[in-house]
């Protein structure tokens, strides 16, 4: 009899326990809605409804380029409350479609609200506080241009197809053209031979193209030369100490991308706006959207000649292929 009690007791027991767990109160999460998307940023509304007596230790969204994205990916942390919440989306990249989730974690566990995509537009980001000109090349694109010290600048990358006297630039769409010395003409490709890809990042030319005496650049202006890039160096940071290359370029993760201490150091000071737009070598495109952008310059010859490296600070390389492909920002004369 004792053993049937017992059984009896355990039996009650076990069903209180189940029905309490029933019974427990819980709390639901929706993701509502993206909005004001930037090229590097959004918002989102989420909401939580329930009984407000349970236990909600944090909130927020948490966002990635794949599907039912986790805390594992870029996260948000916000207020702990129950009903509507905002949070801040950053550090996105342009022309990209991102996966956005909301979350709550209680003292047990992260429950996940339903999943939103959206994607970012692409354009650069200029100074705001900065007053830029403006220069039209032969084919009618039409760029800004900034004063830095006593020169005279593109505040974007060359797209031109033609020189100064109407000639044609070849449109050379053959990777393994591109490298060494597989060409020994002008030539232009745009990244991922994607001409979608102009309007924000310009063409990558060859140091034939750059160089040439029928001038690339547009009328009263040119490719720079070493000493160009070297006496803006020395306007930007005279001591050359370090970082300067973050006042050149664009502020946002937008295109560049971001890591480290340093990551939130890009003040584009001097209106330049450098963007990582890529390069070609012999049979690949690499480096588009990284850290570092590069540029032709106008200096060289045959065997060799110079580029510029342009990250946290500017570095010189004085004997590059000269079949590669690079951007060119030009100069006023």
């Amino acid at each position: 009899m004792k053993t049937i009690k017992s059984l009896l007791n355990v039996c009650i027991l076990g069903f209180l326990v189940l029905s309490c767990e029933k019974d427990k109160t819980e709390a639901y999460i929706n993701t509502i809605e993206v909005q004001n998307i930037t090229s590097y940023s959004a918002e989102c509304t989420s909401e939580i409804s329930g009984d407000e007596s349970f236990p909600i230790v944090a909130r927020g969204v948490c966002w990635g380029k794949k599907e039912q994205p986790t805390l594992d990916n870029s996260f948000s942390v916000d207020d702990s409350n129950f009903g509507s919440s905002s949070s801040k989306i950053t550090g996105l990249n342009a022309n990209s479609a991102y996966y956005l989730r909301a979350y709550y974690r209680s003292e047990t566990d992260t429950v996940y609200g339903n999943q939103i995509e959206f994607s970012t537009p692409d354009y650069i980001l200029f100074n705001p506080e900065l007053t830029y000109g403006t220069v039209t090349d032969i084919d009618g694109n039409e760029y800004k241009t900034i004063q830095i010290g006593e020169q005279t600048w593109m505040a974007e990358n060359l797209k031109t197809t033609r020189y100064q006297n109407g000639d044609a630039i070849a449109h050379e769409t053959d990777l393994y053209k591109w490298g060494h010395f597989q060409i020994q003409t002008g030539a232009y490709i745009y990244y991922d031979n994607n001409e979608l890809n102009k309007d924000v990042y310009g063409a990558l030319y060859n140091w034939y193209a750059a160089s040439d005496s029928r001038n690339i650049a547009p009328e009263g202006w040119r490719v720079p030369t070493v000493e160009d890039w070297k006496k803006l160096i020395d306007y930007i940071s005279p001591f050359q100490n370090g970082y300067y290359g973050f006042k050149l370029r664009e502020t946002t993760s937008a295109h560049w991308s971001f890591y480290g201490p340093m990551r939130y150091t890009s003040t584009n000071s001097t209106g330049f706006t450098a963007i990582p737009s890529g390069k070609v070598v012999t049979g690949e495109f690499m480096h588009f959207g990284a850290q570092l952008a590069y540029y032709w310059t106008g200096t060289g010859t045959r065997d060799g000649s110079s580029c510029i490296y342009l990250s946290e600070d500017i570095a010189i390389d004085f004997m590059q292929p000269n079949a590669r492909g690079f951007s060119i920002r030009c100069i006023k004369n």
